[in-house]
């Protein structure tokens, strides 16, 4: 196993206190990505604007994990782990969190505000 991220939760079997807190930041990820999107956008810019926001915790993660271990930051581990985090924050959206009052309430009180114009959202 690579020792620059142990903290991912990309190694199975081998749970720890920084892991399972990773892991339950990526399923926040849908709801935090959801403040950055506009309720009428099509699936994939969503999924796009979520990707971002997983490369984004995920990069933070690895480099914190390796200054903390005073490691070179490992590209293709970290870059392995966006698309990790990426698939299950996807499964979370799109499955469990699909028209959930609080997805819902995560698009509307969101920074990006759609444009209304005379009473209609405007793209």
């Amino acid at each position: 196993m690579d020792p620059v991220l142990p903290e991912l939760p990309t190694y199975l079997f081998e749970p720890t206190l920084a892991g399972l807190l990773s892991l339950a930041l990526t399923f926040v990820l849908p709801l935090v990505a959801a403040l950055f999107m506009r309720a009428n956008w099509s699936a994939t810019t969503k999924g796009l604007v979520l990707l971002a926001v997983a490369a984004v915790k995920t990069f933070l993660e690895a480099w914190a994990a390796a200054v903390a271990e005073n490691l070179a930051f490992n590209f293709v581990t970290a870059s392995y782990t966006v698309l990790i985090n990426w698939g299950l924050a996807v499964v979370f959206y799109f499955g469990l969190l699909q028209k959930s009052k609080i997805q819902q309430a995560a698009l509307q009180g969101g920074i990006v505000r759609d444009k209304v114009i005379n009473g209609r959202v405007v793209r």
